[in-house]
């Protein structure tokens, strides 16, 4: 078992004169044992000599020579077919060549032999294959093996050879020879590693640093911390070049043994040998090692009686590598859990490096099996995923087979290989913003793989083109006109059961009826009250769970007051009513097909449980379970609420940001009036309190309070034909026919606009009149129509905007006023920054920004308070124009909270740049957030000037760093203090991540919440923590509803990805060895719920997405392994400026914020979700005459901020909205999912009964 996988176990002194022997008889006959001579006598003679002359034979090629034979053998082959590149450099400097060899490359880069320009392009449908051969520095055959293959494989092409000209054809081929050169360098040939004597590292097995670099990789069983990577740059070179590229089979070869070896190289037991660890693709891997072994001479008869391992026998020459002997940390494993790759290792040879003599041998015994193995790239299924729509490619697609436990993900073009060993299948194509499809039933069979393409149709309907205005009714329109005269043919079903539902009963009864009526109907809930009642919500619709760009979205609530209960069995009937009558009826059936309709039946299921029957004066059941009415319990625009939020009110308010609902009513008892906005002023007495729709809200009010004397299904259906007036239609963007997100909709004289949604759909209820509308965004040139709005119905309004330009934006601002045929003359500067930051956001821009930036670090120690101090005044006196120190409080103990802000003007506010703040030191036992925070601000400063992109990132963004939040508790931490608690909680033993509520209790939550949070001028929060290796995405509550999960995961997604570690989900922390982190992030309240979390805070107050990062599973590892976590997090620490720059307005887009702002000042801090109140009549008459009432849930404020105004964004769209971005960028939905000119909430008409 001397095979490179591993050093073997200590050798027995018994078996020492035996080894003597052994090795005396290799030097005196170092050709090989007699089996080996019978072997080879049976192999047939290749081409390969006649290629090259003996001379290439007889000698290893040194790290002089290594390039050159490379460059000769990528010579040997025509123009186009080979391209030389480096990956990175090992320890000492020495360059990790990799050959390419496939056709069809073109001319190579003259300037670079380095970085992905240097690979060539990729080639759509071509898969991938990688051989890596002399990864322990004293395996050395495996070495000299690949050059002899890269130059047959040129050579071969060259001439003509049909296999290889096939197999080149279709075959993208990269060959490394040496991962560890430095090892090889060291190694002493003849050394067959029958021993371990001399001094360790000096056998070249390890690199320069005494690694071994098949122990360095991250490993789904380890137990202990995550490999520093800074000691194995090879490692970390290989494993950033695998993440770039969709490698689908790959081969490890090695020395010490002849066998093929395939996953697992370890299990969670690490038991030394004889634990078989399956992967889901077992029979794959082994029908791989198979066709390796079977044609090696030795390795297929399975026993290469290796001096000191005679008896060992390999059953087919192949062995699963746990069962032969446990390897953590091995790159076989990390290939096939992280990259999506199969890789086999492959032990060459007995002698770990052979006498040269015995080289043209080696590569006779291997060229067949290396051949073939490429060749297996070919077997299973091909094909690619498209959008239904365009036909273009979709990147990143999972490919799923039934069964098997093992997906695998597309390639940029939407390309896909899956190796599958001969049967049938079922095959799933998934696609983030498209729905799943699976073809069933596809055989494989042996040979070429079966072709299967997916079409995946997109969940979002396409916009409608711009048209003319038309006018668009409902059927039950024209009941308005015929009402109370006539009456319809048709007579619908009325509802027949009439009792109370308690809470069981009103489960059964939505389930029964959601079961039912599937087609138009969905059972969904916003979360759960206090007591974990689900809060029920029945979708209507005759596409249920999709919004459909043009359709107006409706809610009902009852029994926000539990003891008012007949809003809540009204909604229950008229659930029924709409099923029932749903097909049949022409109304019913016109109101569900043009309407997506959401009834709420109970807000407060509890209180509801505690009311009882016939009580009609008592408050009994009125407030929920924490004893807080619901309707006092939301934002006020005039008045602070003090009291803390319930989940009831939390789950509302998620929802109200997860839907475009455009119309609402709140069902309450108590009286019989229809109520409408605004239910308090700014001194808090009973005055009319006028909203700026006011004449609307009467509209509705008045419409509704009339129909009350007909029956149940009229005045129903009625109100809902509310929605259905004024205008409607889409922004569009006229470049591409896009609709725009978050545009804006003002109504001259009406001072509240509305905003788009996804697909640039928008409503605004309006009375009958001629109004002058505009619709803006972030970007474009803004666009005016007068609109004449009739009674019969909604017209439609289609606007198409045009870029902006410098030239309309000084137009703008000397008040030539708006255009819609500007010419689209762009600011260079701001073309050169948009190009930047779209260069930066691909795959690999973060990698040249580094790498073109000054990182001259001293991260050697942690620095304490004082340090920390005067460390920040350096950087102010050092880089006085781009920084600005703030001391944002004081800690219990009377510490600074220090601030940093780094920008191009820090003392002058830019309203139109976006802002991030990273912050820190939350819990003092964590304090490597506050070091890379440190490095962070340094690395800005060092490299500011002096490299482009980190210039133009300060210049255009503006960057806030709270580098210790918590400095009481951090000076009563200890280092290498990995678990305990000591300094977790500040100098009060308060823990301040449970301290970020209203009634916020210490002086640190107070100054951050004060001069930070609730300034809401942020785009994005990032908060960095300790003990594990992870992020976490809000809500950290554990009874909050996520809305928009995706949108917030992929911020989450984002910093993990650009972590070598984090986004392989195995953190591996001491006794959480077995946890699994899908993606390396997870939601707050699945890591660790807890209440009063600033993560929480910032989203629901700051109105800004905010991110926790957990640096290192050790709260406060030891200060050597500094470096190692700065180069860990630097590039997913850049990720975060860059993608927060991708959402950075316009100049005009800042006119139009500073003119709205000016208009509206007495707006601010504007959250109207009012409610109005209605008392007393009998039951029967609440029964017949239920009463709905009005507000508006929108106008929070004008102020700016590029941040967090709603994640309304569905799973099923997130690809489309993208998509929509004006930057142009696929990655980042800070540009158009958080903008907000306007800062308005859901535009939603509510009426409401208190």
């Amino acid at each position: 078992m001397a095979s490179g996988r591993d050093a073997r176990p200590p050798w027995q002194p018994g078996r020492l004169p035996l080894l003597l022997c052994l090795l005396l008889l290799l030097l005196r006959n170092p050709a090989r044992a007699a089996h080996i001579k019978k072997a080879e006598a049976t192999t047939t003679t290749t081409s390969a000599g006649a290629e090259a002359d003996e001379g290439q034979f007889n000698r290893y090629y040194h790290e002089e020579e290594l390039g050159s034979a490379l460059r000769e053998a990528a010579a040997a082959g025509p123009p186009g077919l080979a391209r030389l590149f480096s990956i990175g450099s090992s320890v000492e400097g020495r360059p990790l060549w990799v050959l390419r060899l496939t056709a069809g490359l073109g001319p190579p880069s003259p300037d670079s032999d380095s970085g992905p320009d240097a690979e060539g392009p990729l080639l759509p449908g071509r898969p991938q294959v990688k051989l890596v051969g002399n990864m322990h520095g004293d395996e050395t055959v495996s070495r000299q093996v690949l050059i002899y293959l890269a130059r047959e494989l040129a050579a071969g092409y060259r001439r003509g050879d049909p296999r290889i000209v096939r197999l080149l054809n279709t075959t993208d081929v990269y060959v490394l020879p040496s991962l560890n050169p430095d090892g090889f360098e060291r190694a002493r040939e003849g050394d067959c590693g029958l021993s371990d004597s001399g001094p360790p590292g000096t056998s070249g097995r390890d690199n320069s640093r005494g690694r071994d670099l098949n122990r360095s990789f991250p490993d789904q069983f380890s137990t202990g911390e995550p490999p520093a990577l800074d000691d194995v740059p090879e490692v970390r070179a290989l494993m950033d070049w695998i993440r770039r590229n969709k490698l689908v089979l790959s081969g490890n070869l090695h020395g010490g043994s002849v066998v093929a070896s395939y996953p697992f190289d370890d299990s969670p037991e690490h038991k030394a040998t004889g634990i078989y660890s399956k992967t889901s693709d077992d029979e794959v891997f082994k029908y791989l090692a198979k066709a390796y072994a079977s044609n090696h001479p030795i390795m297929r008869t399975g026993a290469p009686h290796c001096p000191g391992d005679e008896d060992e026998t390999f059953k087919d020459g192949i062995t699963n590598g746990a069962h032969w002997y446990d390897v953590e940390g091995g790159m076989q494993d990390y290939n096939y859990v992280w990259a999506n790759c199969f890789e086999i290792t492959l032990e060459l040879s007995c002698c770990k490096y052979p006498p040269a003599s015995q080289l043209r041998q080696e590569w006779e015994n291997n060229r067949e099996s290396l051949i073939t193995l490429i060749e297996k790239v070919h077997i299973g299924v091909k094909g690619f995923v498209k959008d239904s729509v365009t036909g273009s490619g979709l990147e990143n697609a999972t490919i799923s087979v039934a069964g098997i436990n093992h997906n695998i993900i597309t390639g940029r073009f939407g390309d896909f290989h899956r190796l599958l060993v001969p049967g049938t299948y079922n095959i799933t194509a998934v696609s983030t913003g498209y729905m799943p499809l699976t073809i069933n039933n596809i055989i494989v069979k042996e040979g070429p793989a079966t072709k299967v393409n997916f079409s995946l149709r997109p969940t979002v309907a396409s916009v409608i083109p711009d048209t003319t205005e038309v006018v668009v009714t409902v059927s039950t329109v024209a009941l308005l006109n015929n009402l109370p005269g006539t009456q319809s043919f048709h007579q619908p079903i009325q509802p027949k059961d009439f009792h109370h539902h308690h809470f069981p009963d009103m489960e059964i009864f939505l389930r029964r009826f959601a079961n039912e009526y599937p087609n138009i109907t969905r059972l969904y809930s916003l979360g759960k009250s206090v007591e974990s009642r689900e809060l029920y919500v029945m979708e209507i619709s005759d596409n249920p769970g999709v919004h459909e760009p043009g359709e107006p979205e409706f809610k009902y609530i009852g029994n926000m007051h539990g003891n008012e209960v007949v809003g809540r069995e009204l909604l229950l009937n008229l659930i029924e009513y709409l099923c029932k009558n749903f097909g049949t009826d022409p109304e019913v059936t016109d109101l569900v097909r043009s309407t997506r309709i959401h009834l709420m039946p109970s807000m407060n299921p509890d209180g509801y449980e505690k009311a009882q029957e016939g009580d009609s004066v008592s408050v009994i059941g009125r407030n929920n379970s924490n004893n807080f009415d619901l309707n006092r319990n939301f934002p006020d625009q005039f008045f602070q609420i003090t009291d803390p939020t319930q989940p009831e009110t939390i789950a509302v308010m998620s929802w109200m940001k997860s839907y475009p609902f455009v119309l609402s009513a709140n069902l309450h008892g108590g009286s019989l009036v229809v109520n409408y906005p605004f239910d308090d002023d700014e001194q808090g007495l009973a005055t009319y309190s006028k909203s700026p729709d006011d004449a609307v809200f009467q509209q509705i009010a008045l419409s509704y309070s009339k129909m009350m004397i007909f029956t149940f299904d009229i005045w129903v259906s009625l109100y809902f034909i509310q929605v259905h007036q004024g205008v409607k239609g889409f922004v569009l963007d006229a470049t591409d026919g896009r609709g725009i997100l978050n545009a804006t909709i003002s109504v001259a004289e009406i001072n509240h606009p509305v905003t788009t949604y996804k697909t640039g759909d928008y409503w605004r209820l309006l009375v009958p009149g001629t109004y002058k509308i505009t619709a803006s965004a972030r970007g474009y040139n803004p666009v005016t129509k007068n609109v004449t709005v009739k009674s019969e119905g909604a017209i439609q309004v289609n606007f198409t905007l045009v870029r902006s330009s410098a030239d309309s934006s000084n137009e703008s601002k000397k008040g030539k006023g708006d255009s819609t045929n500007t010419d689209d003359v762009s600011d260079p500067t701001t073309k050169e920054f948009e190009t930047l930051i779209k260069d930066l956001s691909a795959e690999n821009g973060l990698e040249g920004l580094m790498l073109r930036s000054s990182s001259n670090l001293a991260l050697y120690r942690y620095h304490s308070y004082k340090d920390l101090s005067e460390f920040l005044r350096g950087l102010v006196m050092n880089y006085p124009h781009i920084t600005n120190l703030t001391n944002l409080g004081q800690s219990s103990e009377y510490r600074h909270i220090w601030s940093l802000e780094i920008s191009n003007k820090p003392n002058i506010s830019e309203p139109e740049e976006p802002k991030i703040r990273f912050v820190a030191g939350i819990h003092g036992n964590a304090p490597v957030g506050t070091e890379l925070l440190l490095a962070l601000a340094e690395f800005l400063c060092l490299n500011y000037k002096k490299n482009p992109a980190v210039t133009q990132l300060v210049d255009r963004t503006r960057i806030v760093i709270v580098p210790s939040l918590n400095p009481d508790g951090r000076e009563r931490a200890q280092e290498k203090d990995c678990t305990s608690k000591r300094g977790q909680t500040n100098a009060h033993g308060k823990d301040l991540d449970t301290d970020f509520t209203n009634n916020a209790s210490q002086p640190e939550t107070k100054a951050i919440i004060e001069n930070l949070i609730q300034k809401q001028d942020f785009s994005l929060s990032v908060a960095l923590d300790g003990g594990s290796v992870l992020v976490t995405y809000p809500y950290d509550k554990p009874v909050q509803t996520v809305e928009n999960k995706e949108t917030l995961k992929h911020l989450a997604s984002l910093y993990a990805n650009n972590h070598p570690s984090m986004h392989m989900g195995q953190p591996s922390c001491p006794n959480k060895s077995d946890e699994n982190i899908p993606g390396g992030v997870m939601r707050g309240a699945e890591w660790h719920s807890h209440l009063g979390s600033m993560k929480d805070y910032s989203v629901t107050y700051g109105h800004c997405p905010e991110i926790t990062v957990y640096t290192s599973c050790c709260y406060f590892p030891s200060a050597a392994q500094l470096p190692s976590l700065w180069a860990e997090n630097k590039r997913s620490l850049l990720s975060m400026l860059v993608e927060v720059s991708l959402s950075l307005p316009t100049s005009s887009a800042a006119q139009q914020y500073v003119q709205r702002k000016a208009l509206s000042k007495h707006f601010l801090n504007l959250l109207p979700i009012i409610y109005t109140l209605i008392k007393g009549a009998t039951m029967s008459a609440l029964i017949l005459t239920a009463c709905i009432i009005w507000c508006i849930c929108s106008i929070k404020s004008n102020r700016h901020k590029d941040g967090f105004h709603r994640l309304r964004q569905h799973h099923d769209e997130y690809e489309d909205e993208i998509r929509m971005m004006s930057t142009g960028s696929k990655k980042s939905l800070l540009s158009h999912e958080f903008q907000d000119e306007t800062d308005t909430e859901e535009e939603t008409l509510y009426s409401s009964k208190h």
